[in-house]
């Protein structure tokens, strides 16, 4: 008999992976981690609070390029070319009230990296 061969993470042994080849168990368990780090840091939003700050803000707060001239995300599943940003990373404190939100474009946001716990 022939041995099914299934694909099974390096980091915890699951086998459900996404379109990108990343493994959805490791993706869920950093997702659970974030949240309830945001949850102890505390601060909170409405959307209507993130409404008004994006119409406030006619360029990405990080590389000041106006919305209209940022190339479209890669993955058509994202209408939009900006993203909420945190001044201070949820990783090293920041909470997510209004007043740590920032509106960046995917790129700048995708390209800032939280860095070493600084805690």
């Amino acid at each position: 008999m022939d041995a099914i061969n299934i694909k099974k993470c390096t980091k915890c042994g699951g086998t459900r992976f996404n379109s990108w080849d990343r493994c959805m168990d490791c993706r869920n368990a950093r997702g659970r981690v974030r949240q309830e780090r945001m949850k102890a840091n505390g601060g909170k939003h409405t959307a209507a609070e993130w409404k008004a700050l994006l119409a406030a803000s006619p360029t990405c707060a990080e590389c000041n390029r106006p919305w209209d001239i940022i190339p479209p995300r890669p993955d058509p599943r994202y209408k939009n070319v900006w993203t909420k940003g945190h001044k201070i990373p949820i990783y090293h404190g920041g909470t997510d009230d209004i007043s740590n939100i920032q509106a960046e474009c995917y790129r700048c946001n995708f390209e800032k990296n939280a860095g070493a716990l600084t805690r």
